[in-house]
């Protein structure tokens, strides 16, 4: 996987982090394929219920690396080889988004361009107080990419997100915080530790159960109400049936009654 990308696993929790603080953890092309094989492994690894993305030093990441791409002689490639190159990302994304388990984007710092991607398509969004969130791509001639255009009216209203798109002004961790952006603001020095805490806790939780509640929250946005409640019937038909549910249950009584 290379230095630019550093993992750790404890607890049933996995932290991915983004790892060239030289470069404000910008992507490259290999970071973004090493992060599809790391999530394609966690994805199996039954060990690990929650992921946790962050960024090393002063950034979550400030997108893709920019000054790569103008000193690589790319500038003024084909619309052919610019289409690929957009639609890869793209599928990178989505695989973050359709991860089964639940994630969650620790941001601190930068989060510029395609890495508002990489925390929107989250589960949960903490953010440092010294988190700036810039949606930069009308400053150089681009629309969103990476999915941008699809999670941010979704997060925080389409009249919003056409101002924060054509403006490209970088706006503060409690202005995202007010906005509907991320759950909520944080220390910056109690970031990764409210992240972990957290990740526990929803680690604790029927493993199951988060998967299927996950897939069924996505569904939500986009179907009506007859879809949801069949989607919630067969998932707790099958949840019922499992020893977590069953074991669960028997705890929770079990806990009423002491108390």
């Amino acid at each position: 996987m290379g230095e630019d990308l550093l993992f750790e696993r404890a607890d049933g929790v996995a932290t991915i982090r983004f790892n060239r603080p030289d470069r404000l953890n910008a992507f490259t092309p290999e970071m973004n394929l090493a992060l599809a094989e790391r999530l394609r492994q966690l994805r199996d690894d039954e060990s690990v219920r929650v992921v946790i993305l962050t960024g090393s030093g002063r950034a979550f990441s400030a997108g893709a690396d920019l000054k790569a791409l103008a000193a690589s002689g790319q500038l003024g490639r084909s619309a052919e080889v610019g289409y690929e190159r957009v639609k890869a990302a793209g599928r990178r994304i989505a695989e973050l988004k359709e991860f089964p388990k639940p994630t969650i984007a620790a941001v601190n710092g930068v989060v510029a361009g395609f890495a508002c991607s990489l925390a929107f398509a989250c589960d949960i969004i903490l953010a440092a107080e010294s988190a700036r969130f810039g949606i930069t791509f009308s400053k150089i001639g681009y629309v969103p990419d990476g999915g941008v255009s699809y999670f941010l009216p979704r997060l925080v209203g389409l009249p919003r997100a056409k101002e924060l798109y054509f403006c490209g002004e970088p706006i503060s961790a409690r202005e995202a915080d007010r906005i509907g952006m991320v759950n909520r603001v944080v220390a910056d020095d109690r970031l990764l530790e409210e992240a972990l805490t957290l990740a526990r806790t929803i680690a604790e939780r029927p493993r199951a159960a988060l998967c299927m509640g996950k897939a069924i929250l996505d569904r939500s946005l986009g179907a009506d109400y007859a879809t949801v409640i069949e989607l919630e019937a067969q998932a707790q038909a099958i949840l019922g049936t499992t020893e977590e549910h069953q074991q669960a249950v028997r705890s929770f009584a079990e806990g009423r009654r002491k108390g």
